[in-house]
């Protein structure tokens, strides 16, 4: 026997170490793709129009000044950029200085084919008159200038990795075309994106360590999808450790109080954590990637593990106890071994409905916390029995007599009606609250006030134009192709003095300006100018304004024609190429929510769709896509598909009781606590006005999935005494003596668990944590309260 044991343990140690070793591939993904639907048509199209019209990947630094801005404020901004252009990973910076001053230094439409227009940097133009032109430029206002002059904004473009982009894709045509991601292209395309995530950590930690080192008074905000991404991962990895330690230390002082004897309190403590460690090796062996959602697996691990370990652990200590140690066990966990199978099987049930869901982070983290409870399964019935045998005494403390279990008992059997008729108006009262729930909620109060995303989007939010960018595609009709014809006065020709290269054989050339093309962006574009959720719009029609600003008069469609015939190419890249393409006679209008504000996504849509749907004959087809219509279309369909698999986990769940305690009428009792407990957390969140978010909205199935393993013990013990035929009130005391006091510690011992998640900065996880523990503590109460008074009720 000695022997067998010491082959375990060699076995278990190797298997430990290979774990450790493996270890060392876990990574975190906090890319804008983890927050996407898969085989999303719309994000199918976003990549595709994202070829037509180039773009570039980049930061916004934004500076608040106290004060209008001045020449020392412009100073500090030319020393701040020299710097960071040095930068590796840099391509180039965009601010106030760069941008060409064409009112105050009285341009004319013919200089701008002049590559030399005045900036800051050049231009003897007063300061105040040229923040004046800016701030009420169609084309920098609210992009590198406030209304107020007093925020400016450095626009930091960052170098294209082309292998990663071409490795990219190539894995996407190769999943496209087969189906199946192929094994070669996939670790190269981890390779590299791991590689490219480490440049990026590195070029953001430089530009901060730049920001840090300025001496003044200003403040300084860095904002765009790069920072959020890098300091997203950075606040995952303080949360695996707070979360981890704080729950170790939690899960200690819990066992210390329930067995007063450091051995036992070490005894779970190995067996959760040799699971632990097992989930993660596999994790790296299989080299997935952790997100800001499945990052938590840990401290769910740690506290699901604990909880099964203290049902086995409380079981072995009051059953058996006149049996030699190898049959207490054997005996001990033969017997718990169905309880176990199916509480460890209806959890994964809850976490395997995340599998449904198309967005990716959602589905690794059910992925994830299915495989990490069968480690604790197996860890629990391996390795906890292999740490008992050697150290196999358990004394129980005197601290263990919770009088309030009693108290339970006691009330479940004296006011069982009233308690029925209590839930019955708490469930009816959670229907309301359920019926109003929403997912519309605010990206940038996914984060606490007082951190730097936070601070960052706020401010860029406010006083540069918004946040989250929203376009509209417009593909226009073939039919309208205007001819440029030759019908202005010789002396508007002189003044354009572009008659050589517009005229040239003689021709009349077709041109794809028309005033209903013009007219019909020009609608659009004010449009959502006008609507106060938006705040920054650029389209074709903002260089358009400023054409006519500075022509001083409204320009002819045939003007306009030489205008782009003869602006310098470099404009053209910036300022036409983003929001035209005259091949694909397609036109992109961009804007940006103010995200901060309370806005309703899905109404927004919906009705700027009606209004392109109504208005315009002169558009063969267009498209509302960018990345607001990707996020709402991924919490729309989050929501839809967690309450139907809401419906498949009780189903699932019900068929699991008819199996396990072969009666109908138990098993229909055993998911009412359970129901009541998740209805009533969803109905809270509902009444309470919180929107549901990525993490909030899987709150009812994981909470049904833990919430009914003490159903299980419980009603696995009720059913067993009524076998003996027993009577009903001293079946229930007795089993609130020995399973009640177990199902009180696990629940308690989960609810404080999850409590932990409230030390994130990520909002979500702060949610998930504080509901889930209140679910737990709701369902504690309707196992020991609420099942005992359906018992009594219907004389079971």
């Amino acid at each position: 026997m000695f022997s067998i044991k010491i082959f375990f343990v060699f076995l278990a140690t190797i298997l430990f170490i290979i774990s450790i070793y493996f270890s060392k591939n876990l990574s975190l993904d906090a890319s804008s793709d983890t927050l996407i639907l898969q085989n999303d048509e719309t994000f199918k199209f976003y990549e595709y129009y994202n070829q037509i019209f180039p773009s570039k990947n980049f930061l916004v630094l934004a500076i608040e000044s106290k004060t209008k801005i001045d020449n020392k404020f412009v100073n500090n901004i030319r020393s701040l950029q020299e710097k960071l252009n040095n930068i590796e990973g840099i391509e180039s910076t965009f601010s106030i200085l760069d941008a060409p001053i064409l009112l105050s230094n009285n341009l004319k439409i013919s200089d701008l084919s002049n590559k030399e227009i005045l900036t800051i940097n050049n231009s003897e133009a007063n300061l105040n008159d040229i923040l004046n032109e800016f701030s009420n430029s169609p084309i920098f206002n609210n992009q590198i200038i406030n209304n107020k002059q007093n925020v400016s904004s450095i626009i930091i473009y960052l170098e294209k990795d082309k292998i990663y982009n071409e490795i990219k894709k190539e894995r996407k045509i190769i999943i496209k075309n087969s189906n199946i991601s192929n094994k070669q292209i996939n670790m190269k395309y981890r390779s590299y994106k791991k590689n490219y995530n480490q440049k990026r950590t590195i070029l953001i930690s430089n530009i901060k360590k730049e920001i840090n080192n300025q001496k003044n008074n200003y403040n300084y905000f860095l904002g765009g999808i790069e920072m959020i991404a890098v300091d997203t991962i950075n606040y995952v990895k303080k949360d695996i450790i707070i979360f981890s330690i704080s729950v170790l230390i939690f899960i200690i002082l819990v066992l210390f109080f329930i067995f007063n004897n450091l051995k036992w309190v070490l005894i779970p403590l190995i067996s959760t954590t040799y699971s632990v460690v097992m989930m993660i090796g596999f994790i790296g062996i299989m080299k997935w990637e952790i997100t800001a959602i499945s990052s938590n697996f840990i401290s769910l691990m740690l506290i699901l593990s604990i909880s099964m370990n203290i049902h086995l652990i409380n079981n072995y200590s009051i059953n058996f106890i006149n049996l030699k140690i190898s049959k207490k066990l054997f005996h001990t966990f033969k017997i718990m071994f169905w309880p176990c199978f199916y509480t460890a099987i209806t959890t994964m049930v809850a976490f395997g409905s995340l599998l449904f869901s198309d967005i990716k982070p959602i589905i690794d983290f059910g992925k994830i916390m299915v495989i990490a409870l069968f480690f604790v399964f197996i860890s629990s019935f391996t390795i906890l029995p292999l740490v008992i045998s050697f150290f196999p005494n358990i004394n129980k403390s005197k601290n263990l007599q919770l009088t309030i279990i009693n108290d339970f008992c006691r009330i479940a059997l004296k006011h069982s009606k009233i308690i029925i008729i209590f839930n019955l108006v708490i469930f009816f009262i959670s229907l309301i609250g359920i019926y109003n729930l929403n997912v519309e909620n605010s990206f940038i109060n996914y984060f606490k006030s007082n951190t730097d995303i936070h601070k960052g989007m706020k401010l860029i939010d406010n006083e540069l134009g918004g946040t989250t960018p929203i376009d509209i595609i417009l593909k226009f009709k073939d039919n309208q192709i205007n001819i440029v014809e030759n019908n202005i006065d010789d002396d508007d020709l002189l003044d354009l003095e572009f008659e050589d290269d517009l005229f040239n054989d003689n021709e009349n050339p077709p041109s794809w300006f028309t005033q209903e093309r013009i007219n019909t962006i020009k609608k659009i574009h004010e449009y959502l100018e006008n609507r106060s959720e938006i705040g920054k719009v650029q389209s074709l029609y903002s260089l358009v304004d400023m054409a006519n600003q500075i022509n001083k008069e409204e320009l002819s469609i045939f003007e306009l024609s030489i205008l782009y015939n003869e602006i310098p190419e470099n404009y053209k890249r910036d300022l036409i190429y983003p929001f035209l393409s005259i091949d694909k006679n397609m036109a992109k209008i961009s804007a940006r929510i103010k995200d901060s504000k309370d806005i309703q996504r899905k109404k927004l849509i919906e009705e700027i769709n009606s209004y392109l749907d109504n208005e315009f004959n002169t558009i063969e087809e267009y498209k509302v896509n960018g990345l607001l219509v990707l996020y709402n279309n991924m919490l729309q369909s989050l929501f839809g598909s967690q309450i139907k698999s809401f419906g498949i986990i009780l189903i699932t769940i019900f068929v699991m009781f008819i199996i396990l305690f072969k009666s109908i009428k138990l098993s229909i009792i055993g998911i009412i606590p359970n129901v009541v407990a998740s209805s009533f957390i969803l109905g809270l969140i509902g009444l309470m006005g919180i929107p549901l978010d990525i993490m909030t909205i899987t709150i009812a199935a994981i909470t049904i999935g833990i919430a009914v393993d003490n159903t299980i013990h419980y009603l696995y013990r009720i059913k067993e005494d009524l076998n003996n035929k027993n009577n009903i009130d001293n079946i229930i005391s007795s089993t609130h003596q020995n399973v009640g006091y177990a199902v009180m510690t696990t629940s308690l011992t989960i609810a404080f668990g999850f409590s932990v998640l409230g030390l994130s900065n990520f909002i979500p996880t702060i949610l998930f944590g504080l509901f889930t523990s209140l679910a737990m503590i709701i369902a504690m109460i309707g196992v020991l309260i609420t099942l005992p008074s359906i018992l009594k009720r219907l004389n079971i």
